[in-house]
């Protein structure tokens, strides 16, 4: 299992060239491991086209301003087999609304990043 973080720097996932970003980035931790382990043939680490993504966060983004961000609180919503949580993010010098969905795909990676891509809807989750 590898688990990746990247709540800085969220990748996009709104055109199919950014799928094709992640399944690069994914690309060098495949080599990092195979480095790591000193599989040189790939028989421990296999091929990112057939890792499969068990869960994940998407999100949306929105700037508030000082106050604004005084004023807002942390709400996690369960919504069946999934969540929905809104929170304010510094990120930098800036605050942002997040407003993140947490999702189980179960699917080989690129078959679930077009999924994501194509059918989740962060907009109609804001509550703002």
């Amino acid at each position: 299992m590898i688990y990746l973080e990247c709540s800085e720097n969220p990748f996009r996932i709104h055109e199919e060239e950014d799928i094709s970003i992640i399944i690069a980035f994914l690309g060098r931790v495949e080599q990092s491991q195979h480095d790591l382990l000193s599989d040189t043939r790939g028989i421990i680490v296999p091929p990112v086209s057939k890792w499969i993504l068990t869960r994940c966060d998407v999100n949306k983004d929105i700037e508030i301003d000082g106050i604004t961000q005084l004023a807002l609180p942390a709400m996690q919503m369960p919504l069946v087999e999934k969540a929905l949580r809104a929170y304010v993010k510094v990120i930098g010098d800036k605050a942002y609304l997040r407003t993140e969905k947490f999702l189980t795909p179960n699917q080989p990676i690129g078959e679930a990043l077009e999924n994501i891509r194509t059918s989740v809807d962060l907009e109609r989750f804001l509550i703002v």
